[in-house]
């Protein structure tokens, strides 16, 4: 029954846009909103018209490849199909992405050239892998340059956008001085705002902003994520082997002697068995330096002074992944005179715009992710 009435309320949107588009489409604020409109429908999949279409063609995919440090990046690069002199953001989807085919990440993409915006989205076989390696972050960057530097892109309208994980990288990578200066936004959805606060997050099953900590139940790639970093941090081949066995295989069970361990691997091996809250600080500083390094390495928050760029905030309230608390830290570090755009939705299920709610609900939830796409699509005009 709910799913027949929104569907005829987005029939019945879907008409009122024709309109819309007519009469607004006059004024520079007019042509985003329209643009919006309909980017929108094409990338909600309980719209069962994309108007998008109709007034657009079909953009082109194409794999490119560009240099980078060591070897070269692999991208999808999404092209309008007509004029020059586009803006572009580059997207990066983080940690065990959907495939480079999944109509999602397709439909997202082509929404965007169909728009007139060129995208770029590099691929990581590291990511896929369920790994953050610091590594990404120069590839990032010059993925970035690459992008930028293509004929048909304006390069004074180039910003990035990330998924989770991805939206982190992203972030610390416009922090680089080689292009912290060209990177007009961020879109930051899902993300965390410091990796050694979501370690805490994930083993102590809590989420936290301020004085308040509140259960939290994370979802199984979170917790598998944390665990195979921590684990690849120790230094000892032999320890990393057994505690792999024991928290990522299973194939040993967990009632080793801790003692036996050394002091880097007990910390790691006591962070892994749920401790309490008030403990977790203690064992974090007891971790290994190299582990404490790359968790710096890949947070925003250790040079977010150096950020130029404006910051968009999107992070769905209930994320099972990354507490959407890192979000509010993040938007409270930038301060109030960075023009931080915030929002917290009640629409995702993490990612994906599916979480059953209410009709009014619904509505609602629509409204606020207009005003941020709004917000977005102004960067790129």
């Amino acid at each position: 029954m709910i799913r027949r009435i929104i569907r005829r309320t987005l029939i019945g949107l879907a008409l009122i846009l024709i309109l819309v588009v007519v009469v607004t489409a006059a004024t520079p604020q007019g042509r985003t909103a329209v643009r919006v409109l309909l980017f929108l429908p094409q990338v909600l999949p309980d719209f069962p018209i994309k108007p998008q279409v109709w007034f657009s063609r079909d953009p082109t995919r194409q794999e490119v490849t560009y240099p980078l440090t060591s070897g070269r990046g692999v991208a999808d690069l999404y092209v309008p199909a007509r004029g020059n002199d586009h803006s572009a953001v580059l997207l990066f989807l983080g940690v065990n992405p959907a495939g480079r085919n999944d109509e999602r990440v397709v439909g997202l993409a082509e929404g965007f050239a169909r728009a007139g915006v060129v995208v770029m989205i590099p691929w990581s076989d590291t990511m896929t892998q369920k790994r953050i390696a610091v590594e990404e972050i120069d590839n990032l960057v010059m993925g970035f340059q690459y992008l930028r530097g293509l004929d048909m892109v304006d390069p004074d309208r180039v910003g990035m956008g990330g998924f989770c994980v991805g939206a982190s990288l992203a972030t610390v990578a416009a922090q680089d001085p080689r292009i912290r200066g060209d990177v007009e936004f961020i879109n930051f959805f899902g993300g965390y705002y410091d990796a050694l606060d979501l370690v805490k997050s994930v083993v102590t099953r809590s989420r936290f902003y301020r004085n308040e900590v509140e259960p939290w139940n994370p979802d199984k790639l979170s917790v598998e994520v944390v665990t195979s970093h921590l684990i690849e941090g120790i230094g000892d081949l032999d320890e990393r082997a057994l505690l792999t066995q024991v928290f990522v295989q299973g194939t040993v069970g967990p009632n080793i002697d801790p003692e036996k361990l050394s002091p880097e691997a007990q910390a790691v091996y006591t962070l892994l068995n749920s401790p309490a809250f008030e403990e977790v600080d203690g064992l974090l500083a007891r971790l290994p330096a190299e582990i404490r390094d790359s968790l710096a390495l890949i947070s925003p928050s250790s040079r977010i002074y150096e950020l130029q760029a404006r910051v968009l905030i999107m992070h769905d309230r209930e994320d099972d992944l990354v507490p959407s608390e890192e979000s509010r830290r993040l938007a409270e570090a930038l301060g109030p005179d960075r023009e931080t755009y915030y929002t917290e939705f009640s629409l995702f299920q993490h990612l994906d715009p599916t979480k059953p709610v209410s009709p009014p609900v619904y509505a609602r939830e629509l409204y606020k992710l207009f005003l941020h796409m709004y917000n977005v699509f102004r960067e790129l005009s």
